[in-house]
């Protein structure tokens, strides 16, 4: 059984890991620049019981289902199926929680991954290692996180906030 996982996780692991080395949140953070409210949001998007995203070369799907405490990563196979999904990426708890909710994922073009928590906006690089955690845009949870050019976007109920990076998300 081991075997298993320790083969799944090669695979998986293996043309990320490549591609890239420490990726701190320093990296995208613009001094300065915080969320900002948009004036004109546009329409909402549907809000995921079960948050997923891909790689930016469509090789990866991570997923988060509820009572998990991490993202979890499957390579998707040429056929439209994919192997089975793996522990990927942990968590950050708050302070004194025994279990987190992820409401929204997205990725950038840098094969980072975004996950939208009540602690704020978790960011991984593309090995699943934490690289920092972003203050949320506003209380409450942001229900859908998306990339519009190099801006981060969240929606927290009906307000939609925004955040530029120093990155761009996938097209």
């Amino acid at each position: 059984m081991n075997r298993i996982w320790l083969t799944a996780a090669v695979i998986l692991l293996s043309p990320i890991a490549a591609e890239t080395q420490d990726m701190p949140l320093a990296q995208i953070l613009i001094d300065g620049e915080g969320w900002k409210r948009v004036d004109s949001p546009g329409t909402r998007p549907a809000v995921a019981n079960k948050p997923s995203t891909t790689s930016p070369n469509r090789s990866t799907l991570f997923t988060w289902h509820p009572g998990e405490r991490f993202i979890y990563a499957a390579q998707l196979r040429i056929d439209g199926g994919s192997t089975v999904r793996a522990p990927y990426a942990p968590l950050r708890l708050g302070i004194g929680e025994k279990e987190t909710v992820v409401t929204s994922l997205t990725t950038d073009r840098d094969g980072r991954i975004y996950a939208a928590t009540p602690i704020g906006v978790q960011v991984f690089d593309p090995t699943g290692r934490l690289c920092g955690v972003v203050q949320p845009a506003a209380p409450g949870p942001a229900e859908h996180l998306g990339f519009e050019g190099d801006q981060l976007t969240a929606w927290v109920g009906a307000v939609k906030y925004a955040r530029k990076l120093r990155t761009f998300g996938v097209k």
